[in-house]
């Protein structure tokens, strides 16, 4: 990209500010992923509203990505009315309650919220995320568990492939105990966690 511009602009020649934004935009399109839009949804988007949903659910800014798909079909993108709304938006997606709800929805966080409020973010997050992942481990091992039990008590099931189940039961006790002490750990970090938010009356 460094290289194509350079033989576009060369050196002593500046971009026109219009152009600049044109080529930032472009450019950062090709980092947005497949994030689009029809020429229908371009000619009626209210690009701040765009913004506050885009905000209020956490997602990257995705300004690159409608410029280039709206440009596609000749219609223009505000991308500073969006940035307006997504900022708007990220107010409510950056608070410390919904920081926990989506770690226990197992839900990602992409790094969005403002530096003052990163952290914080990440870290309930984290805790919460943690806790939910721990309890579907453990769900996971104990229906693995239930499913060899069944073939085990199965009076089709040869004999060699029950001692099979049997050995890979025992190992599985083994993964079974380190998952349940790994969600008795989390839900303790949780519940202090709660406990100090709700003392800071943020949950």
């Amino acid at each position: 990209m460094a290289l194509a511009l350079t033989r576009l602009f060369p050196a002593g020649r500046s971009l026109p500010m219009r152009a600049c934004m044109a080529l930032v935009l472009a450019a950062s399109a090709l980092l947005a992923g497949c994030e689009s839009l029809s020429p229908a949804e371009c000619a009626t988007a209210d690009w701040r509203q765009l913004g506050i949903q885009d905000g209020s659910r956490g997602r990257t800014d995705r300004a690159a990505a409608y410029y280039e798909s709206c440009a596609k079909a000749g219609i223009p993108m505000n991308a500073a009315v969006y940035r307006e709304g997504r900022n708007q938006g990220l107010v409510n997606y950056c608070q410390p309650a919904n920081a926990l709800n989506e770690g226990l929805a197992g839900n990602g966080y992409e790094g969005v919220c403002p530096a003052p409020m990163d952290q914080n973010f990440r870290n309930i997050h984290n805790i919460a995320w943690r806790e939910q992942d721990a309890r579907k481990t453990l769900a996971q091992i104990q229906r693995e568990q239930d499913q060899m039990q069944a073939e085990l008590r199965d009076s089709k099931t040869n004999e060699d492939r029950k001692r099979m189940l049997r050995d890979q039961l025992s190992r599985s006790d083994r993964r079974l105990e380190d998952a349940r002490n790994s969600l008795r750990d989390a839900s303790y970090q949780l519940d202090r966690l709660r406990s100090d938010m709700r003392q800071r009356g943020q949950y």
